[in-house]
C-alpha cells in the first residue's frame, strides 16, 4: 500500500508510470504491505482463475523472494505500476518496505529494483 501522494503517467521507461504526488524526503516510508489493500494468491488460487487473470499477474502481481512457498502479490493501488530501475529511487528494507532512495520531487517517477524481491523478476524483465 502507497503511503504518499500519488498519480499515474506516461513513463520513459515503460507504459504508464507510478510517480509522486507530493515531495518525499530520503528515508521516508513510500510502500508497505496492507493485506486489507494488497491481495494474496496462491499457486493454488492461480489454477482456478481464468487465463485471462493469471496473463493479468504475471504482469502486475509479484512473487516475493522471501517467502517459502510462492505466493503473488497484487498491489491494488498505484504501485502496481510502479516500474523497474536499476538505480531506483525506491529501497527496500530488511522487513520489506519501501523507503525513499534520496529527496524525491513531485512529479519524479518511483521506481524499484524488481531483482530485490520479485522472483518472478527476469521473466519480467526479459531475461527468462
Amino acid at each position: 500500500m502507497l503511503v504518499v501522494k500519488t498519480k499515474l503517467e506516461y513513463s520513459s521507461i515503460h507504459g504508464l508510470g507510478c510517480f509522486a504526488g507530493e515531495d518525499i524526503p530520503a528515508g521516508q516510508l513510500v510502500w508497505r504491505f496492507d493485506p486489507g489493500i494488497d491481495l494474496v494468491f496462491t499457486e493454488g488460487d492461480l489454477a482456478r482463475l481464468p487465463e485471462s487473470f493469471r496473463d493479468f499477474l504475471r504482469i502486475y502481481a509479484y512473487s516475493p523472494v522471501a517467502e517459502t512457498e510462492k505466493t503473488y502479490v497484487l498491489c491494488i493501488d498505484h504501485a502496481r505500476h510502479m516500474n523497474h530501475s536499476d538505480s531506483p529511487s525506491l529501497l527496500e528494507t530488511p522487513d520489506g518496505q519501501n523507503i525513499a532512495a534520496h529527496d524525491i520531487r513531485k512529479g519524479e517517477e518511483l521506481t524499484c529494483n524488481y531483482l530485490e524481491f520479485d522472483r518472478t523478476a527476469g521473466e519480467k524483465l526479459g531475461a527468462e
